[in-house]
């Protein structure tokens, strides 16, 4: 996909339930402790710049659609034996399992709560549309979208979406601020002693600095932004998005206006969450904050309806092409990293697309289950907790690609032996009297952190330590290679020199305004003053937050490094609704909307890129290995002479 219509995919996928609903409700809440959201967002994709190059010429040069797929190659030699990669991307896949039903739950929850609000319907029936009906209408039409369309056809839609959400977002906040008063309103509601005799407990979110620790504190602020940073970059639909982007200029102009839309597109749902505390006089509204003011919004005349009106449908518009697109990672992941490795590399295109649509279909079925149970439950669950429940398992998964990208001699041992501690470390934390809020669907020690985050410490210091120890102390052996691996030696493709978007001056930069976006300088839990209508300390780390925002965006587009990387014809050629001579001459990207076919390889052939600019003379490294000495890891489908990597079979012939 082009650089526009990447910029709008990823700023719809942004407006999800949990913006609708979650921000919003929080906002209403937790008062200003909702501005996490905006810091975290933007460190996202800051973090961004250690993937992006790397990852992008690794899926142009070799067809990578999941991160799996890299996991696999990248941790394939040297390895002590064929189990290794096979172990690792398992592992990483179902770890990737995660974020995709919490964004299903995220979806169909928040699109049946707001629609059911805003036209008055109840669980069952009403005079508007109820819950569940809502719901099955929802999954409907998902249905039909993932039969029919793919991921190419998500984006397209995006972008009309996109417009629609930009326009309808500024026009919603002008009608709040001269309708229903405004920030301005805000203020002189939350600082009064009538809220104050209300809610005290919200009095204190709104006007006084987060204490150190404890549940909403500078702590738990601290610990949210460094793990959605982390972890979010390992979310499935968001990372195939650094795999399908048209081209470098595209994605590197995508990601560096994509920040921006943070502060048109959450920033729009927490003022929201804010206006409907002195809308409603700070009574806990009977359903979705959102939808609760738009109908007051809708109330103050034609312009009013019309707004609101238009932004609920293309919110609603956009959290079903978000969860389409997380159907489609998920279908992806099972197609390329289970079902043809395992089950049937020989499958034909249209068993490949049967494939897909049947596990998209049984993701469905998995997400509308999932919904009707927090639908139904005393208590539906809450958003932003779901949201923080979601980085739990993709947050180990970040050191093997992370570290696997930029250290040639980190192996596969190493990372299989940090992503377990971590793992263990993090479920003995969240399913232990330490977690002091598991009840709530959260994982948070009685400090504020995270167990997750602390899950991560151990995975790094054990990857780490493991990956240094057998670069330079013990020597592991190196056995047989894993079949249909293609190994990666970073350095060769890419270079021994860090990326200029990895340049420690501009991460040295990058983490003091992360640091700053929290209040740590700041007299904890004592009262703050208000700057315009924020207090100080909110309105500060937003400050900062816009300064992550214009040095990642300037990184972006002034340190980029191209990489030209030689291509090695792709394991899944060209599907049926792509010109096979075209696709077979040239080696065109796999379009979305429908599953490739997988080729066998011959004894391996891999090459050298180099960055632009560089060099030119290229080496090529020819491995082999014997193939009647191959373990059963390595062969777990019969074999036919194999064929070459350098060569596509022609379709059908595959």
């Amino acid at each position: 996909v082009g650089g526009i219509t990447l910029f709008f995919t990823m700023a719809a996928s942004l407006y999800s339930g949990y913006t609708i609903s979650g921000i919003a409700n929080e906002a209403y809440t937790f008062g200003f402790m909702a501005v996490r959201w905006i810091p975290a967002g933007v460190s996202l994709y800051a973090a961004f710049m250690v993937l992006a190059p790397r990852l992008h010429a690794l899926g142009k040069a070799r067809g990578y659609l999941t991160l799996c797929e890299f996991i696999y190659d990248r941790y394939s030699a040297p390895a002590c034996s064929p189990a290794v990669p096979h172990i690792l991307r398992i592992v990483a896949l179902f770890c990737l399992q995660l974020p995709v039903f919490c964004y299903l739950i995220s979806q169909f929850s928040s699109i049946a709560v707001e629609i059911a609000q805003y036209t008055g319907g109840g669980l069952w029936s009403g005079p508007g549309m109820s819950r569940y009906g809502t719901m099955i209408t929802a999954g409907v039409v998902m249905l039909v979208c993932g039969l029919l369309g793919g991921l190419r056809a998500v984006a397209y839609n995006d972008v009309f979406q996109g417009m629609i959400l930009m326009v309808g977002c500024v026009v919603f906040f002008i009608i709040e601020e001269q309708e229903l008063g405004g920030l301005g309103g805000v203020k002189d509601y939350v600082t009064s002693p009538e809220y104050k005799a209300i809610s005290k407990f919200g009095f204190g979110k709104f006007n006084n600095i987060p204490n150190e620790a404890g549940g909403w504190s500078t702590a738990a602020y601290a610990s949210f932004i460094l793990k959605v940073m982390v972890a979010a970059t390992m979310f499935p639909h968001l990372a195939m998005r650094l795999f399908v982007a048209k081209d470098n200029k595209a994605l590197k102009m995508g990601l560096a206006g994509m920040n921006f839309t943070f502060f048109i597109v959450q920033l729009s749902t927490m003022i929201t969450g804010w206006v409907a505390v002195s809308a409603f006089g700070g009574a806990a509204p009977s359903a979705g904050v959102f939808a609760s003011v738009a109908s007051a919004v809708r109330a103050t005349g034609k312009g009013g309806e019309f707004a609101s009106a238009l932004l609920l449908t293309a919110a609603i518009c956009a959290m079903l092409s978000t969860a389409d697109s997380s159907l489609i990672a998920f279908s992806t992941m099972w197609l390329r990293d289970f079902y043809l490795p395992y089950v049937n590399p020989r499958a034909s295109a249209n068993e490949q697309l049967v494939f897909t649509r049947v596990m998209g279909v049984v993701g469905l079925a998995i997400g509308l289950f999932l919904t009707s149970m927090s639908i139904r439950s005393a208590q539906p669950w809450n958003l932003s907790n779901l949201f923080s429940l979601q980085t739990v398992t993709p947050i180990h998964v970040a050191p093997a690609v992370w570290l696997g990208l930029h250290w040639k001699g980190l192996r596969g041992e190493a990372v299989i032996a940090g992503m377990i501690v971590g793992l263990g470390v993090t479920f003995g934390f969240t399913f232990s009297e330490l977690n002091v809020k598991l009840k709530l669907g959260l994982d948070e020690t009685k400090e504020g952190w995270s167990p997750a985050l602390i899950g991560l410490c151990f995975n790094l210091i054990v990857t780490v330590g493991l990956g240094l120890f057998f670069e330079h102390g013990v020597v592991l052996p190196t056995g047989p290679l894993a079949i249909y691996a293609r190994p990666i030696n970073v350095h060769q493709l890419f270079g021994a020199k860090l990326d200029s978007l990895c340049h420690p001056a501009l991460w040295t930069v990058v983490c003091i305004l992360i640091a700053f976006t929290t209040p740590f300088y700041r007299d904890f839990g004592a009262p703050d003053f208000f700057i315009g209508s924020m207090a100080s300390w909110a309105f500060i780390s937003l400050m900062f937050s816009g300064a992550i925002t214009i040095v990642v965006a300037l990184a972006y587009v002034f340190l980029w490094t191209e990489y030209v990387l030689p291509e090695e014809k792709m394991l899944y050629p060209a599907p049926d609704d792509v010109d096979k001579e075209n696709t077979v001459q040239t080696g065109a990207p796999v379009p979305m909307q429908k599953p490739a076919i997988y080729v066998q390889p011959e004894p391996l052939v891999w090459g050298m890129g180099v960055p632009m600019g560089a060099h030119q003379g290229q080496q090529q490294q020819q491995q082999t290995y014997n193939m009647q000495h191959m373990s059963p890891m390595m062969m777990p489908f019969p074999m036919n002479q194999p064929a070459s990597y350098g060569q596509t079979a022609m379709y059908g012939n595959a």
